[in-house]
Parts: C-alpha cells; sequence; structure tokens
C-alpha cells in the first residue's frame, strides 16, 4: 500500500470561503502541497522493501507547521473563520440535497467484504442514529491498494437533517502520517479534543463537519441539508459519542 502523507489541517472540515482568498495564498498553499505529495512519492519509491513504520496521527500547533509564512496565514485565517460560528459561505458552495444524492455512490458492501478490504472492522453504527437510517452507498478512501483501502466512506439519509457522510480512515497503516492544528479544535468527543465547523448560504442550505481521531482511527462525520445548522451539530455529536469500535 501507497505512503498517505496527509496534513488534514482538517482541511476538509473547513467550511468554504465565504470571500474569494487572495490568489497568492491559494497559490502558496498549492505549491506546497504539491511539494509535499512529491516528497511522499519519492520517500516511497526509497523505502522499497524496507518497510515503512506504523502511521501516525498528531496534533500540532500551528507555529510548527513545516510550511511558509503565507501557508500559515492562510490556515490561520481558515481558522479564526471556523471558530467564529456559523459560517456564511457562497451561493452554491453547499450542494443541493438532490445534488448531493445524485453524486454519492450507490455501491454497498457486506460487513464480510468490508472486513476483509479495510485494516480493521468498519465502525459500529447500530447503537447510532444512523443504525435506522437509509443507506444510500459507500466508497473506499484513503491509501488504496487493489480492492483495499486504508479508509471508507458510508453515506445515510437521514430524516431531518439530510445526508450524513461518515468517514472512518484508519492512521496505522504503515506510511500514513495525518497531521491536525492543536488551534482547529473546539470540542471533544469520548474526552479527545475535536473539530466542528458549521456553515450555511443564503439559500437555507446547511453543512456541519465534525472531525475527530480514537485510538487507530480518524473520524468524520458531514452533515448536509436545509435549515437549523445547530440541530445537525448536535445530532452528530450524539452519533460520535455512540459509535463503538
Amino acid at each position: 500500500m501507497k505512503i498517505k502523507y496527509a496534513i488534514t489541517l482538517m482541511a476538509a472540515a473547513f467550511p468554504t470561503w465565504s470571500a474569494s482568498p487572495p490568489t497568492e495564498s491559494v497559490d502558496a498553499v498549492g505549491q506546497w502541497l504539491n511539494d509535499r505529495v512529491m516528497r511522499a512519492a519519492e520517500l516511497d519509491s526509497e523505502v522499497g522493501a524496507r518497510g515503512l513504520d506504523e502511521g501516525v496521527y498528531r496534533l500540532i500547533p500551528l507555529a510548527e507547521l513545516d510550511a511558509p509564512e503565507p501557508v500559515k496565514d492562510y490556515f490561520r485565517e481558515q481558522i479564526r473563520r471556523s471558530r467564529s460560528g456559523v459560517e456564511k459561505v457562497e451561493r452554491d458552495s453547499i450542494p443541493s440535497l438532490e445534488a448531493l444524492f445524485n453524486a454519492v455512490p450507490k455501491t454497498q458492501r457486506s460487513d464480510a467484504i468490508l472486513r476483509q478490504r479495510l485494516p480493521n472492522p468498519p465502525s459500529t453504527l447500530q447503537g447510532t442514529l444512523l443504525g435506522a437510517a437509509e443507506v444510500i452507498g459507500m466508497e473506499p478512501t484513503g491509501a488504496i491498494d487493489g480492492v483495499k483501502s486504508s479508509g471508507l466512506s458510508r453515506f445515510f439519509r437521514l430524516g431531518g437533517i439530510g445526508i450524513v457522510e461518515f468517514n472512518e480512515e484508519n492512521f496505522r497503516v504503515p506510511g500514513g502520517v495525518i497531521e491536525a492544528f492543536v488551534e482547529a479544535q473546539n470540542t471533544e468527543i469520548k474526552g479527545v479534543p475535536g473539530q466542528l465547523d458549521m456553515s450555511m448560504d443564503d439559500q437555507g442550505r446547511g453543512q456541519v463537519v465534525l472531525v475527530w481521531a480514537g485510538k487507530d482511527k480518524l473520524y468524520k462525520l458531514i452533515a448536509t441539508g436545509n435549515d437549523d445548522v445547530q440541530r445537525k451539530a448536535d445530532v452528530l455529536k450524539e452519533i460520535a459519542r455512540s459509535i463503538v469500535d
């Protein structure tokens, strides 16, 4: 399985900018991320048959990020926005439920097959609100090697909330490095730091993202739907507390 180096920065958790960031900031971040991908590819080639160390997840202060100041400034601004409450985002930044439903995968796999393809069994959701929700589909995520993958996303239709994605990513996979910022953590799940971000557009579409780490996995819940983002946030936290691994 190829090296997977992800500086998550909880980047996927941050809501879309309500105003376009400076072009130079976007260019700097893009170049920095590209450089990291290239370095990871080189390392993957160098280690060859020597094998890789067990993957890790770590929280780091933004100041310790190995990146140019423009990149750090970009993430500082994202963190500031995410911590200011419900982020107002541009129209069409959040998809409609119809568009999202049409876009998500419809493939479904049995628990037995998932156990064969994932580093460890998929998280148990039966005791959560997702246990009784309609399963739309699922897809492998993270580092992929043939039919095997380090992660899995499952998509559900949850009444009164909208469409919920649950992603579980095993960060113990050899060669994997996932980092997140201390400053971005603004909630707590089962006694560990987590990041909660809420966004809404002028059409009443809302999205809430909750990310936290367990012993072996990084978890992400995304709820997308109309109205009441605070209720979505409360529901996601309730689900997170009830997930079993």
